[in-house]
């Protein structure tokens, strides 16, 4: 004892305790406690008190521990006493499974090896590992069932998503909150005459006339909670068609929504079903030739009055195919049709004519009007058959008053060659002024049009003086 009255021991750190003192005091800091020589023979083998099946592990002396290790464990272990023996100042731990047995359960142990001082007997302190080993199972059960609620849920949108675009009748979701659609489908594409990218994110009122938007979500969230069967009218901004809505609340993960299902009015699409019966029938067996074509001049649909006149046997041969494929121009006739209509919405009575697979040609009339049809544009084409008109029609009648009195009047003051001439050249200069304004300036195809070389336009351009103009 010090002069301070604490207690010193003079033999090192610990003082000299006992054996049975020393076993108890290991029991309670270690769970299992074993007592091994380098091959794995067990000398001692002592549990804490209250531990499960200590009449089990008592049985253990004697015999070699890989008799009861699992038989992943063995090599384990005689991996790792095998580093404690060539190295015994440091420390080494391992994990190991005890097999299952009558009335004892696999256990798993976390051992540490310590030197005992006895030649050749090594301490083995274990740590019951089953409540760790518990929480493991239970956190992988966790992510199992956290991942089966994930791929329910990408099932379930899925199911939805293959859902709504099967359907016919136009379909969103709309957030009470900011009023903006949040999802929509393609047949809300068609009836709204907007695409998918424009439509999300936007203000559905907006898609009304001015006069309802202030009040049309409202309206809409009365008529769910009223849970009514009457729909909602309201006028579509485009178009300017009479909808009906059909709107249900619901409550979703980050707040209120409507499911809103629009159709057209009773009447407007009573009407409109018996339109497209008309225009379908018109389109079958309508004498005029009829040709849908994308952006691109790619056939997309045909009528009989087509195939008729391009001397082809079934549509299928012709759809994709360009349609620059039957133009006697080939892609200056189908460039300029279209620019034409891309810029005013329509080209009307464009002289060509159409060719066949087979080499024969038939002068035409071409129509083009762009079609609204959702996210891609869409060309109308009405070809009606001229050469009839041309062979009856005499040439003699299309010169109008105004010209006979202009060639009359240089009649005595000038030769008949010379005022052949001077007529010939303003019909020529018409011509040219005329084909590079259908071809929008663009003079490689003015001048394959007219069936002239690129040096000869540009001549004739200069002697016009249209090259200012042009």
């Amino acid at each position: 004892m010090t002069s301070n009255g604490e207690m010193t021991w003079t033999n090192g750190i610990f003082p000299n305790i006992g054996s049975e003192v020393a076993s108890r005091i290991i029991e309670r800091v270690s769970d299992i406690v074993l007592v091994v020589n380098a091959t794995g023979k067990i000398f001692a083998s002592r549990c804490s008190p209250g531990f499960v099946g200590q009449t089990h592990i008592a049985s253990w002396r004697g015999e070699q521990i890989q008799a009861a290790l699992t038989v992943e464990s063995i090599s384990k272990f005689e991996s790792r006493i095998a580093q404690f023996l060539e190295n015994t100042e440091q420390v080494f731990s391992v994990e190991l499974n005890h097999r299952a047995a009558t009335n004892f359960a696999e256990l798993p142990v976390r051992y540490t090896f310590h030197k005992l001082g006895i030649e050749g007997q090594i301490l083995m302190l274990g740590s019951d590992l089953r409540r760790a080993a518990e929480m493991q199972q239970q956190l992988v059960a966790a992510q199992i069932a956290l991942e089966a609620d994930y791929e329910a849920q990408r099932e379930h949108d899925i199911r939805l998503r293959v859902l709504m675009e099967a359907s016919d009748v136009a379909t969103l979701y709309i957030s009470v909150t900011s009023g903006e659609i949040v999802s929509c489908n393609a047949a809300t594409e068609s009836l709204l005459g907007k695409s998918k990218d424009q439509l999300i994110n936007g203000i559905f009122a907006d898609e009304f006339e001015a006069k309802g938007r202030k009040d049309v979500v409202d309206r809409m969230i009365s008529a769910a909670n009223e849970q009514s069967q009457s729909p909602l009218f309201a006028k579509c901004v485009r178009g300017n068609r009479r909808l009906s809505i059909y709107p249900t609340l619901f409550r979703g993960s980050t707040g209120q929504m409507l499911l809103c299902k629009i159709t057209l009015a009773e009447a407007q699409s009573a009407a409109v079903d018996q339109l497209h019966n008309y225009l379908a029938d018109l389109f079958q067996n309508g004498m005029d030739a009829f040709v849908f074509v994308t952006g691109t001049g790619n056939i997309l649909s045909v009528n009989e009055a087509f195939l008729k006149l391009a001397h082809v046997t079934h549509a299928q041969s012709v759809i994709g195919r360009s349609l620059a494929d039957f133009c006697v121009r080939g892609t200056v006739d189908l460039n300029v049709m279209i620019d034409n209509a891309r810029r005013s919405g329509g080209m009307r009575l464009y002289a060509t004519k159409i060719k066949s697979d087979h080499g024969g040609e038939c002068a035409v009339e071409i129509s083009t009007t762009q079609l609204n049809a959702g996210v891609e544009l869409i060309f109308a084409m009405v070809i009606r058959d001229s050469h009839r008109v041309d062979t009856l029609t005499n040439p003699s009648r299309r010169i109008t008053d105004v010209d006979m009195n202009s060639v009359i009047e240089l009649i005595g003051g000038q030769s008949l060659k010379d005022i052949v001439a001077k007529t010939t050249d303003v019909v020529e200069k018409m011509c040219i002024e005329t084909a590079v304004q259908m071809t929008s300036n663009n003079r490689v195809a003015a001048a394959e049009m007219l069936g002239l070389s690129r040096q000869s336009l540009y001549v004739k351009l200069r002697k016009y003086g249209l090259i200012s103009k042009s």
